[in-house]
């Protein structure tokens, strides 16, 4: 069953005709999930391929559907629903490999990256587009892997001004014994930093989204500043660590020269890109053009 936010719920009960719209989003999502499904595992393939993994075992598989208003933000059932199934695919997997290290700060870190992951599926922005994917070895041997689908509906009368949007999210965890004696450690921190890269590429793509005329300023702005709250926990966890981009931990150091660069090279164009056609835009715009560029003065992105 669905989950859905209490504002959407709460437009549901009071008509048919919406009940029967946010009904058609969840069956269409259905619909797709054979052949969403077998996207999935064909990039899980593949990712295993590369990390040289080729005795990978399926642990569990599902899939779940969280029903919103396109500016919302919400930690919401969808989140716990993953991490349960992950805690108890840990305890149940093969005894040969051993416990993963599942911390609460490593529960958090997952939790982000899940609604991350959801988030990416619903933008607009081409910059978004890579994070609807997501591996994640969260032990010597564990693997998570996270996909997400979106479908939006708009219907003034329905639903108001804004577009309602129905996202799958399908997850699946697998373990590999040969995996351990190629990772020794527990990998909570990249698993941090690279959703680090990830949120701000969404608030690059935020603001693209913005000078396309995708979404509103208010939705903006309610977005930026839950983007900007959740990564300021991030970064907290990450400051507790006491990781540093210069240092080596975990492989951090090879994957920041990979791909830090480059992602933060093309946000950087995306959000030069916004601030000159929201310039021509008119006042009500200024404060998200000064934001932008403190951001990029800063290297924030």
């Amino acid at each position: 069953m669905a989950c859905r936010t209490p504002s959407v719920k709460r437009v549901a009960d009071k008509t048919v005709k919406a009940k029967e719209q946010i009904d058609k989003l969840n069956a269409m999502l259905k619909r797709q999930h054979d052949a969403k499904k077998a996207e999935f595992y064909k990039k899980i393939d593949g990712h295993l391929a590369d990390a040289l993994v080729t005795d990978a075992r399926e642990v569990t598989y599902n899939s779940d559907i969280k029903i919103e208003y396109v500016h919302e933000f919400s930690l919401d059932a969808i989140a716990n629903v993953v991490t349960s199934a992950l805690k108890v695919a840990a305890k149940a997997k093969n005894t040969n490999v051993e416990n993963p290290a599942m911390s609460p700060e490593a529960v958090q870190a997952y939790t982000d990256l899940v609604n991350t992951v959801a988030e990416a599926a619903k933008s607009t922005s081409t910059s978004s587009a890579s994070l609807s994917f997501s591996m994640n070895r969260l032990s010597p041997g564990l693997f998570a892997f996270l996909f997400a689908e979106s479908l939006s509906i708009q219907e003034t009368e329905t639903f108001g001004k804004e577009a309602v949007t129905a996202t799958a999210v399908y997850y699946r965890i697998m373990e590999s014994i040969e995996d351990i004696q190629l990772q020794a450690k527990f990998e909570a921190a990249r698993i941090d930093y690279q959703n680090l890269l990830n949120m701000k590429t969404l608030q690059a793509g935020l603001t693209d989204q913005l000078a396309k005329g995708d979404i509103t300023i208010d939705t903006w702005m309610t977005l930026d500043k839950n983007y900007s709250k959740a990564l300021e926990q991030i970064q907290a966890r990450l400051d507790a660590s006491g990781w540093h981009p210069a240092e080596e931990v975990a492989g951090i150091e090879k994957m920041a020269a990979q791909e830090v660069i480059p992602v933060a090279s093309a946000n950087h164009k995306l959000v030069r890109a916004s601030i000159d056609r929201l310039s021509a835009m008119g006042a009500d715009y200024a404060v998200v053009v000064e934001r932008s560029k403190e951001r990029l003065a800063n290297d924030y992105y």
